[in-house]
């Protein structure tokens, strides 16, 4: 049962509304599995370039599969054998101790938490409103001579 939860309808067919989280890991799957790109393509930089297209490249798929009769053989696809991309994965996490901290090592790419830049920006908001609230406040006693 889901209560208190946003709901969206991707596929806008009566009675076929989601949870929010389930359309969010939907988008996840066809951003990074389905429309990510293979080989020298397959880059952090491609991947946020081609996410805002991801609807329309769903979209392309569901046109030339009903053009051409076909029966969703193109977006479902086996699930990746992920055998040797672990092992791979395993060694390189090894050899870099990527797992331990090492003191002066940096980072290509550094993500921000949002919750507290969201947090923060509330906080701020709330300060200076509660300046301006002040500001506007008038006591009796400061219309006296």
């Amino acid at each position: 049962i889901i209560r208190m939860n946003l709901l969206c309808n991707p596929m806008g067919k009566s009675l076929s509304f989601r949870p929010v989280d389930w359309l969010v890991e939907r988008n996840n799957l066809y951003t990074k599995v389905i429309f990510a790109g293979t080989g020298p393509n397959r880059t952090i930089e491609h991947i946020i370039k081609q996410s805002p297209l991801i609807e329309v490249y769903c979209n392309c798929h569901v046109t030339i599969e009903n053009a051409f009769h076909l029966t969703h053989r193109t977006i479902r696809h086996a699930q990746p054998d992920m055998t040797k991309t672990i092992q791979r994965l395993a060694s390189r996490i090894k050899e870099k101790h990527s797992h331990m901290f090492k003191p002066g090592r940096s980072a290509l790419r550094s993500i921000p938490d949002q919750v507290a830049v969201g947090m923060s920006l509330m906080q701020e908001r709330k300060v200076s409103m509660t300046d301006e609230a002040e500001m506007d406040h008038i006591d009796p006693e400061d219309l006296v001579d």
